[in-house]
């Protein structure tokens, strides 16, 4: 009798945290980084694989759609959602150009409209909603803007009714990576936020660390008059205000996404997505009893 009322409790305790993820889930007021934990907790869970892929069923087939264009627009009219950006992450290649060129790239002497370099491959646009509001893709972005800004950029735009704001676009794409992934994995912020860094500070490494090759492509590039460090390092450093102003509010090692270290691309992420299968919208069991029905 007594395993049996421990077992019994175990259950509804057990149905208890499952109402509270749903809960979370369904509250428009969660906070981001809380709403990315529950994922992380459920995304493996076999009740929670069946809800997040109901989109279809659940008696609105229309409204969880999401489409992702392709498109381009001037890096400078970009703004982030993380909070840190990685200093060495937007300058260390740019001053030292390795063999994946990532400086031809940032200055548009590659072709635009700019993809900069990435592990993944083919190397993503920089994953955007509404045309402004970067989603994945920061410190390929970072790069541009902090040795050309006005170099015109490939972005994927999300799109759709359902996404009110910049943190909901967020969340549907963390619950669409738990949905394709049974697991959300977010990155831990390494080393010095160039959001909180000074103009003296870029400055310094410029001169410290810029290649004669990068002087030259900067002078091709037609952003320095000759292959001057003093020169390279007065424009670069005079971009990091024009960065600053575009600064995130979401912590990158609670909240942002990252599709590939959790174990499925971006790409397929997005046509998951443009289905309308993902059931990111009020999600609940009946979802998946009208499926089955």
């Amino acid at each position: 009798m007594k395993l049996l009322m421990e077992n019994w409790r175990r259950f509804i305790n057990e149905q208890e945290l499952d109402k509270g993820a749903l809960y979370v889930l369904n509250n428009p007021g969660t906070p981001l980084a809380t709403y990315v934990a529950v994922l992380k907790k459920y995304a493996a869970d076999p009740l929670f694989d069946k809800i997040a892929a109901a989109g279809q069923t659940d008696g609105q087939p229309g409204d969880e759609q999401v489409s992702v264009e392709r498109t381009a627009t001037a890096a400078a009219n970009l703004v982030a959602t993380q909070a840190e950006i990685g200093f060495s992450n937007s300058l260390a290649d740019q001053m030292t150009n390795p063999v994946w060129k990532p400086v031809q790239k940032a200055l548009g002497l590659a072709g635009t409209p700019i993809i900069m370099p990435s592990p993944d491959n083919p190397p993503p646009a920089i994953l955007v909603w509404n045309g402004k509001y970067i989603l994945d893709g920061h410190h390929r972005w970072s790069q541009v803007m902090m040795m050309n800004p006005t170099g015109v950029v490939a972005i994927d735009n999300v799109m759709g009714p359902a996404i009110d704001n910049e943190e909901e676009a967020l969340k549907i794409m963390q619950f669409a990576i738990a949905a394709n992934a049974d697991q959300v994995v977010t990155k831990p912020f390494e080393g010095q936020n160039l959001m909180q860094a000074s103009e003296q500070e870029v400055a310094q490494y410029v001169l410290e660390n810029i290649t004669d090759e990068v002087l030259q492509l900067l002078v091709e590039a037609e952003k320095i008059q000759k292959p001057d460090k003093q020169l390279a390092a007065r424009y670069i450093a005079g971009n990091l205000p024009v960065i600053k102003k575009s600064a995130g509010r979401f912590s990158r090692e609670k909240s942002m996404p990252q599709a590939g270290a959790s174990g499925v691309s971006q790409d397929t992420v997005n046509q998951t997505l443009g289905t309308g299968k993902v059931n990111f919208d009020q999600p609940r069991p009946s979802d998946v009893k009208a499926a089955e029905e």
